[in-house]
């Protein structure tokens, strides 16, 4: 679906930004075939540790028209999630991304309302069919060809390689700790993107990466899993052993006093400064009252109906009840 109309495209942006995203770039489909080979060395070093999900999904990262075989552009997003609170180190430190709500929650409300807009507004006048927008499945991708727009949306949350649908569209530029770092927002952001079968005819273009000869986030790494510019080993990262190890984390990594994810590589970023003044709109990413005051003599003590009940509508359930116990241990 061929739509060139700048109105559309910048009511798009309009409604995003209404929408709490202080970021909404355009990138137009491309199979990724340089990333998807940097992506087969990192994969074939191992350095993905046990996260066999971004093997499975190798090939869909590489070409989303695997996902969506009627994809011609990917609208990528950017949502602040920073608050003005500090970590307390005399505390288990908690990532500051899941002191509040599930983002995955929050976000796809918005990105559901967003995709709605698209669809009601397009020009594109198949639309004007009668009953035809309310058989548009709008976050599946299943519509029959002819039949309107096609929207889905993720949150993290599927196999897109999302950082680099940032990078195209002007999002900004992936630091050397591997996060997009923006030069207004730095880090403390959130990514999704909307793949859809619209051809905007215009793109944006990917910014400068300015982190030129810094190297503070690759210093301080308490494990040293940044191992090279732009190259995390996730055996060493303390975010992947809190999170997503299931088993035992060995012995010789530090935790540093985290006990679910880790921020030491944004929090000495440059473009994090103690300057640093965005503070977000949204309440839900706010920490939680229970998390304020949490000690390990408090933490541990938490009976599994209790994490339950207290990591309901958050990411720190990621973890698992066996997984927090551990980390606390660990502490």
């Amino acid at each position: 679906m061929n739509i060139t109309n700048q109105s559309f495209r910048n009511s798009i942006i309009s409604k995003a930004k209404e929408l709490g995203f202080f970021a909404c770039g355009f990138a137009k489909y491309e199979v990724l075939e340089d990333e998807s080979q940097k992506l087969r060395k990192w994969l074939d070093e191992g350095k993905q540790a046990e996260m066999t999900w971004i093997e499975r999904g190798f090939d869909k990262r590489k070409d989303i028209r695997q996902i969506m075989p009627e994809a011609k552009s990917v609208i990528s997003l950017a949502y602040n999630y920073y608050t003005p609170f500090e970590h307390d180190e005399s505390k288990p430190k908690i990532s500051r991304y899941a002191w509040g709500k599930d983002y995955h929650k929050i976000l796809k409300k918005k990105l559901k309302e967003l995709c709605e807009f698209i669809s009601k507004t397009s020009p594109n006048p198949l639309l004007t069919k009668e009953g035809a927008l309310d058989r548009l499945p709008l976050t599946k991708g299943e519509c029959p060809k002819d039949e309107g727009v096609l929207c889905r949306a993720y949150v993290d949350d599927g196999p897109v390689m999302d950082k680099v649908w940032a990078q195209r569209a002007g999002i900004g530029w992936m630091g050397k700790h591997t996060n997009i770092i923006n030069p207004d927002y730095g880090s403390w952001f959130f990514l999704s993107e909307i793949i859809t079968n619209i051809d905007f005819g215009t793109y944006d273009t990917p910014i400068e990466d300015m982190c030129g000869s810094c190297t503070l986030c690759i210093s301080a790494c308490p494990t040293g899993a940044i191992e090279s510019e732009y190259v995390v080993n996730a055996n060493k990262c303390i975010s992947y052993q809190t999170i997503e190890n299931r088993g035992e984390i060995p012995a010789d990594i530090d935790l540093d006093g985290w006990i679910f994810g880790c921020d030491v590589c944004q929090d000495v970023c440059p473009f994090n400064s103690p300057k640093y003044n965005h503070v977000t709109e949204e309440k839900g990413f706010y920490p939680k009252p229970e998390l304020l005051p949490l000690t390990k003599e408090g933490a541990i003590e938490f009976t599994e109906e209790q994490f339950a009940e207290t990591f309901a509508d958050s990411p720190v359930k990621r973890t698992k009840y066996k997984g927090w116990k551990r980390n606390l241990e660990r502490f």
